[in-house]
């Protein structure tokens, strides 16, 4: 018969992997909460701040604003400010899963202007990855920190004439010639 310590020190692993395990679903849904708020993310209709997600899959961009009520009855005013009964009501937040630890866990966007929302000039989405983000990632996390990044497909810049105003670790191109990955890893 083993000591009364032999059974706790049997359970270390499975303890670890446990709070791992919920710190790192915590710690994505939070990130999920921030991006759909107005602080973060540039409102218009509120469509683009309510479709942020988290998946083990790149989230595709494959949401249009005209076909989701209320967003469809709301006439954006593209004047930098939001539209009268702009909503802003996160979309996906319910669906998603619950993550293991090592597992890629992806956040993205599913509006169909995902891209061109990224690169606005009222995006606040880099400095809440540089800043905001790195604060989260510490307080939830205390000895492994896991390793995130902002992705879009697309150019962002849709013939406004102006590029996407990110400035990060690296640009690389997709298979596809007209898709960009954008990616800004926390330090």
């Amino acid at each position: 018969m083993g000591t009364p310590y032999t059974k706790n020190i049997d359970q270390i692993a499975p303890d670890l992997q446990n709070n791992l395990t919920r710190d790192l679903n915590i710690l994505v849904k939070a990130i999920v909460a921030d991006l759909s708020t107005e602080q973060n993310s540039p409102v218009d209709t509120g469509f683009f701040a309510s479709s942020w997600t988290a998946a083990t899959k790149r989230p595709r961009p494959d949401q249009p604003r005209l076909e989701h009520s209320p967003w469809s009855n709301i006439r954006p005013t593209r004047q930098g400010k939001p539209a009268p009964g702009a909503v802003v009501e996160p979309r996906f937040i319910d669906e998603i899963p619950n993550f293991k630890p090592f597992q890629k866990v992806f956040i993205g966007n599913r509006s169909q202007y995902a891209a061109r929302a990224l690169g606005s000039p009222r995006s606040k989405i880099p400095q809440y990855v540089q800043g905001k983000l790195r604060k989260l990632i510490q307080e939830t996390f205390t000895n492994k920190k896991p390793k995130l990044a902002v992705a879009t497909f697309g150019t962002g810049v849709r013939g406004e004439g102006r590029m996407v105003r990110f400035q990060g670790k690296g640009i690389g191109q997709f298979a596809d010639s007209k898709s960009v990955f954008v990616d800004y890893e926390t330090p």
